[in-house]
């Protein structure tokens, strides 16, 4: 849409009013405390509302009714061009700015690379799931959700293993439309041998791996925080694609960024669950700056 910002939340801090509209006021929005903005939040059940932060209203009920009722709103509105003017060319800028990562060719292949090249082969419809941490997070910067109920991953408590089992949902749910499961390395160690089931139940699902051999959420910020780390990490090159292999589906192992988009093809294509086993470069760390308390 016109007004989807989705790289520049930060401008929630410049705002008068934020409304937040059924999703919780988690450390993801950082915990609803927005500098001098009056919250208004809006859930779909009373129990839902937030106790933790004052709020200048905060309606319960169905969403689609209330929302209706706002949009509905024939009184006074004011002018806010100016302000989305600025807002839609940071978003401009800054999209321009990820280009370098997303089209990188540096060897260890970069994480960001992985996910330019799976945003290039999908579809409009297509149905992603994320389950992994840093990984997870390129996915969920990088590509663009289009349709409700068309990206799925493990929801603020990352509860990681959840992805083959989304994955099969979502091609008996959408047998004709593209389902890309994207997959840290540590977290498919959680469901690799769901495979089978996708396998027993012919559900081709095209997966992609992103295996950098450590627990990346979990290194890096440990490292940064305390110079060392400890049991973050992972089989260096691990063949997970020998694995779905050897349960009966097809995968391949990639080392050089020229080499994704070809497997990508192969995977979307194939009549089994394909594994694209990507081996990225450890050194590189998903950049964050979630308010955690």
């Amino acid at each position: 849409h016109e007004l989807a910002f989705a790289r520049t939340r930060r401008a929630l801090t410049e705002a008068d009013v934020v409304a937040v509209v059924g999703t919780p006021l988690d450390f993801r929005l950082s915990f609803g405390r927005f500098k001098d903005a009056r919250v208004i939040h809006i859930v779909d059940d009373p129990a839902r509302r937030a106790a933790h932060v004052a709020t200048a209203a905060a309606p319960a009920g169905d969403l689609t009714a209330i929302l209706d009722a706002m949009a509905a709103w024939r009184g006074e509105r004011r002018g806010h061009e100016e302000w989305i003017d600025r807002l839609r060319e940071r978003e401009r800028a800054l999209r321009r700015a990820e280009e370098a990562q997303l089209t990188s060719d540096s060897a260890p292949i970069h994480p960001a690379r992985v996910i330019g090249e799976v945003r290039a082969q999908l579809d409009r419809d297509a149905v992603v799931v994320g389950d992994g941490g840093d990984f997870v997070s390129y996915a969920g910067k990088f590509l663009d959700s289009h349709r409700p109920g068309h990206w799925l991953d493990p929801g603020p408590y990352g509860c990681l293993g959840s992805g083959v089992g989304y994955a099969a949902a979502a091609r008996l749910c959408h047998p004709g439309r593209q389902v890309a499961l994207l997959l840290g390395d540590g977290a498919f160690g959680f469901s690799a041998s769901d495979v089978d089931t996708l396998v027993r139940h012919r559900l081709p699902v095209a997966m992609i791996v992103g295996n950098n051999g450590i627990w990346g959420l979990e290194k890096h910020p440990m490292r940064d925080l305390y110079g060392s780390d400890i049991a973050a990490d992972l089989q260096p090159g691990c063949r997970y694609d020998q694995l779905v292999q050897a349960l009966g589906g097809a995968g391949e192992v990639v080392e050089r960024p020229a080499d994704i988009a070809p497997a990508l093809r192969r995977a979307f294509a194939a009549s089994v669950p394909y594994l694209v086993n990507v081996l990225t470069d450890p050194k590189v760390s998903y950049k964050r700056s979630s308010k955690l308390g």
